[in-house]
């Protein structure tokens, strides 16, 4: 069994370092407060009484646009592909510096245990909302070479979350086991046998396994 801890895991991505001033421009609505200053510069960008453009958006200028993960987003496809990508890509390299010393796994194929430690909140969220982490862990399983694959050859028991509660938020924490499936059907199934068998292994003609690439 090898145990993978994963603290302080990540619950939001950062999207942008710092979001762009917008500006009133002729031709927007402008608001009441800002009504009564009439002039625009070469941009078509309304003037101030200090003679600056006035900035629409001055609560987010300059802030970095802050995303949660949630996968129910992106799950029922709301989430742009590109914001899907990206989310997905940090979950990945939160992951790698806990993956670093994991030692290549030689016992096959895999269960995977999972706990999800974390604040209660409102008590009021899904924990099956948060598969997102359970594929990206799986994914740099294999990207870093701690298994060769991440298909049902190597894993055939998938990770769900235990939920643990605690008291801080600064706590959280994520927990894989990764335990061999020595279920009978298993190894007593041919594909499996010629799977992982040194010894060659003859599939029936009949058998819907004989399509099986064993090499």
């Amino acid at each position: 069994m090898i145990e993978i801890v994963i603290p302080s895991y990540l619950t939001h991505v950062q999207l942008t370092k710092g979001r762009r001033a917008k500006y009133y421009t002729k031709g927007t609505s402008i608001p009441k407060k800002y009504q009564k200053f009439k002039q625009y510069d070469s941009k078509s960008r309304l003037l101030g009484a200090d003679g600056k453009p006035l900035i629409a958006n001055p609560a987010s200028v300059n802030k970095p646009r802050i995303k949660k993960i949630n996968g129910q987003e992106l799950y029922s496809g709301n989430m742009p592909p590109h914001l899907r990508s990206k989310v997905v890509a940090c979950i990945k390299e939160s992951f790698q510096e806990h993956l670093r010393k994991v030692p290549e796994v030689d016992f096959f194929p895999l269960a995977i245990e999972a706990e999800l430690h974390t604040v209660p909140g409102t008590m009021m969220w899904d924990l099956d909302n948060q598969w997102i982490y359970h594929k990206c862990f799986q994914d740099a399983l294999s990207a870093q070479g701690i298994i060769p694959d991440d298909n049902i050859y190597y894993i055939t028991k998938a990770p769900s979350f235990s939920y643990c509660p605690v008291e801080r938020l600064e706590d959280r924490k994520l927990v894989y086991r990764l335990i061999q499936d020595d279920r009978q059907l298993l190894r007593d199934h041919p594909g499996y046998k010629a799977h992982f068998s040194t010894e060659p292994v003859l599939l029936e003609n009949r058998s819907p396994d004989r399509l099986l690439n064993v090499n």
